[in-house]
């Protein structure tokens, strides 16, 4: 899912609060929101981009899995901005929260905070304060891959009709979501029309939302109005080179992806008999153990069907590099994110390395045939 996301307006790059916030909710409250930081390109926790807006209802359980895409949008004198996106998000949870805030020093912030006026207005104390910024410091509500977030160098103007044509000609759409505490799910297409002149047709966010899985919008007027208006060819979009894409993605980058397929095929070894499982050891993504087979080096890969290939062609050569530096003959196994082609399969088991990949009893393994 993705969605339009209302932030306040900060006229700092969304570096530091202003205090000049003076919408409803949290911000109006308070005098700031967590996300007038979203700009800070040191807003780094853990190899992730660490950002906030506030969260609602379905928004999580896409986050669950990485499966958010988040347009953050704005107002100023009523009109309506994007100024940063966000893709493949994940929800940090309290204990997310409270690391992240202490390895950034973000309580550090409220010294700074107190001296805007506009914050001082709002609280009737130093002391006031400190008692809520001791809680609120920790309060950064979502993480992303860092390839995958972009702050556009300055907003790009939305006009909703443009965006979401209305299904009624008379009647054309004057407003996208506004209140801050909301979100309104729009499809991928109108999401790119947004991002496409502020980010190079290669970048991470664009390949994202030009992928079909996407589920369908539930309000009606969203899912079945025209394509927006301005041009935009998804053809173009997905020009990329699906080389070059696998390399950006999965080799040029440590991605959540490479992690989850890590961590779940070392489960899948613990529960299938293998010992002495030992990860990311002299660079070696995982060790084993096999009671038939002996020592295994494994070199995990994430990838879909249109990158396999490449996967397991970069994966040969690193595993022939690691096991030359090993002492006996440990056998090579690569563990790629989605089923091979009988083709792809050949390339690995004839060249003598194991290939697994993610099926429905876990993980499925073959290994080369005796005396290949």
């Amino acid at each position: 899912m993705v969605v339009l996301k209302p932030i306040v307006w900060n006229a700092n790059g969304y570096l530091f609060p202003t205090g000049d916030a003076t919408s409803g909710g949290y911000a109006g409250e308070h005098g700031y929101g967590h996300e007038e930081w979203n700009g800070r390109s040191d807003w780094v926790w853990q190899g992730w981009k660490v950002f906030h807006t506030q969260g609602k209802g379905q928004m999580f359980a896409y986050a669950e899995k990485g499966g958010l895409g988040i347009v953050m949008t704005t107002m100023l004198e009523g009109r309506f901005y994007a100024v940063g996106a966000a893709c493949a998000v994940y929800a940090n949870n309290d204990e997310d929260r409270a690391e992240i805030a202490r390895d950034l020093k973000l309580r550090r912030n409220g010294a700074e905070l107190w001296k805007l006026e506009g914050i001082r207005q709002r609280k009737s104390s130093k002391s006031e304060f400190d008692r809520h910024w001791r809680d609120a410091h920790q309060w950064v509500q979502w993480r992303c891959p860092q390839t995958h977030f972009a702050w556009f160098g300055k907003p790009v103007p939305i006009i909703p009709n443009d965006l979401i044509p209305s299904l009624d000609p008379l009647k054309p759409r004057e407003a996208i979501v506004k209140m801050h505490g909301s979100y309104q799910a729009i499809r991928p297409d109108q999401a790119l029309s947004i991002v496409m002149d502020a980010l190079p047709s290669s970048h991470p966010i664009i390949d994202w939302l030009s992928t079909d899985d996407f589920d369908d919008v539930f309000a009606q007027s969203v899912r079945d109005a025209p394509p927006p208006r301005g041009g935009f060819s998804r053809s173009a979009a997905t020009a990329i080179d699906p080389y070059t894409r696998y390399l950006q993605e999965n080799e040029f980058q440590i991605t959540p992806k490479h992690h989850h397929l890590q961590s779940a095929f070392e489960d899948f070894l613990g529960v299938s008999g293998a010992t002495g499982i030992r990860p990311n050891l002299e660079r070696v993504d995982l060790r084993y153990e096999d009671a038939e087979i002996g020592p295994v080096l494994v070199e995990v890969k994430p990838s879909d069907p249109a990158t396999v290939r490449f996967a397991i062609r970069t994966a040969i050569g690193q595993l022939l590099d690691y096991r030359q530096k090993q002492a006996g003959d440990p056998k090579l196994l690569i563990v790629v994110g989605t089923k091979p082609s009988s083709q792809d399969l050949a390339l690995a088991n004839e060249n003598g390395f194991g290939l697994a990949w993610p099926s429905n009893e876990g993980f499925e393994t073959t290994w080369p045939a005796q005396g290949t």
